[in-house]
This record gives C-alpha cells, structure tokens and sequence, in this order.
C-alpha cells in the first residue's frame, strides 16, 4: 500500500490475516483498500443495511464485541473477525398485534432466559433484552419504538442460544401495527404543487431551510403552512 509518508498507518489483522491500514480509515475501506474486499460483506455503507457486522477485540484490554465495519475506524493492534448472519423468512404481518398473535407466530418468544447477550450484540444500542419481556406482556407500542433503528444485522438471533429470534419480531410487531393503521386514499397533488414545495424549502440559508423543513413536516403541507401564519 502506496502512502503519503505523513499518512499514520496501524496495523491489523482480519480473519487472522494481517494487514496494514491507516489510521482513521473503516475497517471496510481498509480492507478494500488492501485488496481483501471479500473478507466482509457490504451493502450500504452507511450503517442501514447491517450487513458488513464483525466482531472486534482490542489489544489493550477493552471490551470488544460486534460492530458494523462500514462505520467502525481500524485501531493499532484491532483483531477483527467477519460475522455474516444468514437471512431467515419473514413471518407475514398481522391486524391488532398483541402478545398472543406474537406467540403464535413466534413460538419461541419466551425462551428468553434474561441473558443480555442479544442487547450486548446490538451494533444499533437496542434495548433488545428488555423489549423482548415487552414482547411477552404484549407492550407492542413501545416494541415498536425500540426496533426503530433496527438494521436486522440478525446478531441478536446469531448469539441467542435460545433461539429467540428478537429482531424479527420486532419487525414483525411494527409492520403488523402498520397494517393496522385505517387505510388511507391518495389524494390528487394539483399541478405543480411540488415544484412550489421544493422551491420553498430550497429558499434561504442552511439554517432558514432546516427551520422551514421542521415547519412543512409538522404542517404536512404548503397550504397549512401558509394558513398557520395568517
């Protein structure tokens, strides 16, 4: 690897393989860098998708674990092992979610045996332990808000020798809520009508068009807006 001689560089290794990486870099460019794209799998980029998860153990003694290698920076000494977790059906979403429905469709929901392995898994800090117990006394409102940043890495259901399987469930209890909601009849946007939204939250500085775009979300239209004023 060609480097500016004022560029630091670390080094690592990955899947046992040593390798030379500069500092700062993630661990996916590093390894892409160094022709050893194969080693980890990449979707994203952008820590959505969840699928380039490793786990990662630090030569000073602190307390690894898993981690998204599109966002995690290569560290002296990193020992960095691929996690890849295979995907599993989905099952179909239900009207009225509760904790029965759940069970049903689930059967595996109170296995659970308090481990806290599957929070400790989570690259997103889902409290995933405790909303699995929410799961089971079928609090599936807040369920929903706790699976809101869930990237369905799956390493909550790779660790979980139990077999639970927390993240679909989560998915599963907010796609069954959505499919609760009143269905909704598209309205017809008279013409033109996004251009002028566009050019309305385009007009101003960076923060004027920030304030306008909280404005329009909570307004939900030009017109409301308009009218909120008067």
């Amino acid at each position: 690897m060609k480097n500016n001689p004022e560029t630091k560089t670390v080094q690592i290794t990955v899947a046992g393989k040593p390798m030379e990486a500069r500092e700062g870099q993630t661990i996916v460019h590093a390894l892409w860098q160094a022709g050893m794209a194969s080693e980890v799998m990449t979707g994203c980029l952008g820590g959505v998708c969840g699928a380039c998860t490793v786990s990662v153990r630090y030569p000073d003694g602190r307390k690894g674990g898993t981690e998204l290698a599109c966002l995690h920076q290569v560290e002296e000494g990193m020992q960095v092992f691929p996690f890849p977790v295979d995907p599993i059906p989905t099952k179909p979403p239900v009207k009225e979610p509760d904790a029965a429905k759940l069970r049903e469709a689930y059967p595996t929901l109170d296995r659970c045996t308090k481990c806290e392995s599957c929070t400790y898994a989570c690259p997103m800090d889902i409290p995933v332990m405790d909303s699995v117990l929410r799961m089971q006394k079928g609090e599936v409102e807040q369920v929903a808000q706790d699976f809101t940043t869930c990237i369905h890495c799956g390493l909550c259901r790779a660790v979980c020798e139990d077999k639970v399987e927390p993240h679909q469930m989560g998915m599963w209890v907010r796609r069954s809520l959505g499919q609760s909601l009143p269905n909704m009849t598209p309205q017809e946007e008279p013409e033109g009508e996004a251009e002028r939204e566009w050019g309305y939250l385009m007009e101003g500085t960076l923060e004027q068009r920030l304030e306008r775009a909280r404005q329009f979300r909570t307004q939900e239209s030009l017109n409301s807006l308009e009218d909120s004023k008067e």
